[in-house]
């Protein structure tokens, strides 16, 4: 059967509507599961952190209660070496700016909570 070029066009652009449709959501599914990925490791960053400063009484401060710049402020300056500290120095010395972002961000939502 023969279709008439009009009718052969709007089936083509059905088509390319469909492709972008499926390009897009293919886009936010990745660009999803990068953020869960991204969340998941910021988490585990973070727990690495509450492995010592716990929300107790102790020599080691609790940082749940610090803001977000604050807390983050703390780990650039031990890891540049501008506060002296035990083995924050060490400690923050492997984290990158973004790293440490995201532990400060944690530290906020949990407080949140």
């Amino acid at each position: 059967m023969r279709y008439s070029r009009a009718v052969q066009r709007v089936a083509q652009c059905r088509i390319a509507t469909a492709v972008r449709f499926a390009v897009g959501a293919c886009a936010l599914l990745c660009a999803a599961e990068r953020a869960a990925a991204s969340d998941e490791r910021a988490r585990s960053l973070a727990a690495g952190c509450r492995s010592c400063h716990q929300p107790r009484q102790s020599a080691i401060p609790a940082l749940d209660s610090l803001s977000r710049q604050a807390l983050a402020g703390k780990l650039r300056a031990y890891r540049d070496g501008r506060a002296a500290g035990t083995i924050m120095r060490q400690l923050s010395k492997g984290y990158s700016d973004e790293e440490i972002d995201a532990i400060a961000e944690q530290f906020v939502q949990r407080a949140r909570r």
